[in-house]
């Protein structure tokens, strides 16, 4: 069955339990992306896009990854395969930019009128970043930062997206008892929405991540065990991180949503990550990204704790494009998330023009800041 069949046939089923009342929501809910992506392809076909969102244009640009897979379907479409990130960099290099290194590209900010540049980031620190990946950044002698959490090297997080994924990618129908739903999951279009609605219930709390545990536990999903089929170890991210294209920045201990945790909680994941990192690798970790890193996730409050624990500046997830007055926030600055499949020409050519964060925004401020 196609993709498109199977996402029909599971439209079908979800609307057809779908309580009447709630029908004009669940319509409009599932219209709005629909819409979302007519816009981005009206916009790229007519070349319209890129004049609208000139002004969203910055010099500089950060575009965030995660997973590098071999066979995205097979996971659940939660990342993307080495041929995109390949063509991500070509069409970074078509529109004139220079891929740069983190202190590179901070410089070249500060400069009056810099030259165009792009920053590529990888969260997490998978194994595929260096299997997969690296090859493809060597071949065109791209930079790359990889932000890593203490956890996922130690074998000690609670990595909620990946057991997730393997409980869906095996299980015909999964029953979330904390959201009181039942998914049926026999496809993959099916599992591939599941996977995105349970995401965006979880949001920013912590408490709905960790009401997923009794499912997991019922699944026999051992964390340990996963995460050691996903990430890499300490000896290969030592190793990863002599390589001349590489950068090592911090991603907090424990990979929790920050805004759940006190002050004192908050510290103790930066500068433990800190620490640990810069004993691991013996090189100085001055760069920050934030887990989720959306505005309910994190903060002032947090960029004041990343400044404090010495970081020169930290990334969030909120969709925009670089300009010199970042400079005046760099415990804030914008990233990109292009790491995601399938993926159109004319949705990544909505986030490189910034046509993207014209949308998002409904033609608000150009530079995104909490400030």
């Amino acid at each position: 069955m196609s993709y498109l069949a199977s996402n029909l046939k599971r439209l079908g089923r979800e609307l057809s339990s779908t309580p009447l009342p709630e029908l004009p929501s669940r319509l409009a809910a599932i219209a709005r992306p629909k819409i979302w992506r007519l816009t981005e392809e009206a916009a790229f076909r007519s070349g319209a896009g890129s004049m609208l969102a000139r002004r969203y244009r910055g010099p500089g640009i950060v575009l965030m990854f995660h997973e590098i897979h071999h066979d995205v379907d097979a996971e659940l479409r939660t990342g993307c395969g080495a041929p995109q990130l390949e063509r991500i960099i070509l069409a970074v290099r078509a529109q004139g930019r220079d891929i740069l290194s983190i202190p590179d590209a901070l410089e070249r900010l500060k400069q009056g009128d810099p030259r165009p540049f792009a920053v590529l980031t990888f969260d997490d620190a998978y194994r595929d970043n260096r299997t997969r990946a690296l090859p493809v950044l060597e071949r065109h002698q791209a930079p790359m930062t990889l932000f890593v959490p203490t956890g996922m090297i130690e074998r000690n997080l609670y990595a909620w997206w990946l057991a997730l994924r393997e409980v869906l990618k095996v299980r015909d129908s999964v029953d979330i008892e904390a959201m009181e739903q039942r998914f049926e999951t026999p496809d993959l279009a099916s599992k591939a929405a599941a996977m995105r609605q349970v995401t965006s219930w979880i949001g920013t709390e912590q408490s709905r991540a960790d009401a997923l545990q009794p499912l997991f536990t019922a699944n026999r999903v051992d964390m340990a065990d996963l995460i050691d089929r996903h990430a890499m170890t300490a000896s290969e991210l030592k190793e990863f991180s002599a390589h001349p294209l590489v950068s090592i920045g911090a991603h907090t201990q424990s990979h929790r949503f920050l805004s759940s945790l006190s002050d004192e909680e908050v510290k103790e994941e930066f500068s433990s990550n800190k620490s640990y990192l810069e004993n691991l690798v013996e090189q100085p970790v001055e760069h920050l990204a934030y887990p989720y890193g959306t505005e309910p996730a994190c903060g002032q409050r947090e960029a004041d704790h990343a400044a404090e624990a010495g970081f020169m500046a930290s990334f969030t997830t909120r969709p925009g494009q670089l300009f010199q007055e970042h400079l005046q926030h760099l415990q804030l600055l914008p990233r990109i998330d292009v790491g995601y499949a399938p993926q159109t020409a004319s949705a990544l050519d909505s986030r490189l023009s910034g046509l993207h964060r014209l949308m998002t925004t409904g033609f608000g401020n150009p530079v995104a800041s909490l400030t």
